[in-house]
């Protein structure tokens, strides 16, 4: 029973051990393998093992971006759909942006005063 408790142990310590290793593979890091190399060979130290979960934790460069744009275009199809759907759905009518807001209260404000001048005038 102890040997188990023991072998338990010893696999629980170095799987806390090559956690920054886990980290920068499961984040699919471009520096993956160096990262595990510092970690094994420096990760003792404790200055290595802490350098080594930095490494992992920091962003990658390309795929940080792509998965950015990626949250980004997932985001801004949502809004649109949930906009939509909520148009049909309630029947609303469609409100413009604010600058096309803007357009159509212009042309709407000089639309009516010109058609009560000009109905002014014929009378």
């Amino acid at each position: 029973m102890a040997r188990y408790v023991e072998a338990i142990g010893l696999i629980g310590a170095l799987v806390v051990y090559l956690v920054p290793s886990l980290e920068a593979d499961a984040r699919e890091h471009r520096h993956a393998f160096a990262i595990t190399m510092i970690n094994v060979f420096l990760g003792w130290t404790v200055i290595g093992w802490f350098a080594a979960l930095r490494a992992a934790r920091s962003p990658d460069g390309g795929a940080r971006f792509a998965q950015i744009a990626r949250s980004a275009r997932t985001a801004i199809a949502r809004g649109t759909i949930e906009k939509l759907v909520s148009h049909v759905q309630h029947g609303a009518p469609f409100t413009p942006r604010l600058a096309e807001a803007r357009i159509v209260d212009v042309r709407r404000a000089h639309f009516e005063r010109h058609a009560k001048n000009s109905h002014r005038t014929f009378r």
